[in-house]
This record gives structure tokens, sequence and C-alpha cells, in this order.
């Protein structure tokens, strides 16, 4: 991490701004250290890794992006559609690039639980290792994400 990615800076980046006016870190109370620490401990319980998590929703994301608003199922239980939105969004983080607007919802049709993926949050979870806070409309909760991709990695 570079002296201008530094974590005290990234929580400052991730909070409310002109361009979310949630921010990235919802209503959590923990700070963004504990916020990636916990979910990075949770990935290591599940025992994945952050990449493997990333491909395969990048993966379904491009599926469903592909499919033009029509829902794509992904084995028996995971179903994905992706709205398209006009426009881009830039990373929180200065010169972190811009990213499309658009979002696909991954469910998970035996227990109900739906993720909402965009490209910013797989960068976020990619470079950033930063999954969101808890309230974040964004957040990519691991242990959810592992869910989908296990199910779909077992077909």
């Amino acid at each position: 991490m570079s002296q201008n990615t530094t974590i005290y800076n990234l929580e400052n980046y991730f909070g409310p701004s002109a361009f979310s006016a949630e921010g990235f870190m919802g209503y959590d109370s923990r700070s963004l250290k504990e916020i990636i620490n916990e979910d990075a401990a949770q990935l290591k319980e599940l025992r994945t890794s952050i990449g493997s998590i990333v491909e395969a929703l990048r993966s379904i994301y491009t599926a469903a992006e592909q499919a033009l608003e029509t829902p794509v199922l992904f084995g028996e239980a995971i179903t994905a559609i992706h709205y398209e939105s006009r426009g881009t969004i830039p990373s929180p983080v200065p010169g972190d690039g811009t990213y499309q607007k658009g979002e696909t919802h991954i469910t998970d049709k035996a227990n109900g639980k739906t993720i909402v993926v965009t490209p910013l949050s797989l960068h976020l979870i990619e470079k950033y290792r930063f999954f969101q806070g808890r309230g974040s409309p964004y957040r990519v909760d691991p242990e959810s994400a592992w869910e989908i991709v296990k199910k779909i990695s077992d077909k």
C-alpha cells in the first residue's frame, strides 16, 4: 500500500461523499481495519481466498451482464440478473479509476440470500480486501459469497 492509501486515508475515502451519499462503511461501527481483518478471518475459516471469490463473482457478473436483464441460472439454486445503469462512478480512492454503474443481483434460491455485485465492489475486494461495511447497500458478505461460489463450483 502506498503512502496515499494507508488504512487511515482509506477509512476517510470510504465514508460518505458526493459520489456515494451513504459511503462504503454503512452503519458499521467497526474501523476499516477491523472490517478487513474480520472478513479475512472469515475467509480463512471458510478455507477460501479473495481471489477465488472475486474470480467466481466476476464470472457471474459477466454472464448476467451479457444476458441483458434476463435471469441466468447457475447450477440448480443460483440466479443472477444484471441491471444496467448508464455512466460510471469513480473509486473513492483518488486516482483509482472509474467503474461502470451496472449491478448484478445474485440470489441463492435455497436460502433466499441475495448479494449485489458491481465492478467497483469487485475492485474494492480485489485491491483493498474490502467487502464494505455492514449496512452498505453493496456489502458483499464473505460467507454468502462463499456459499454461492461453492454451489456453482460443485456442479
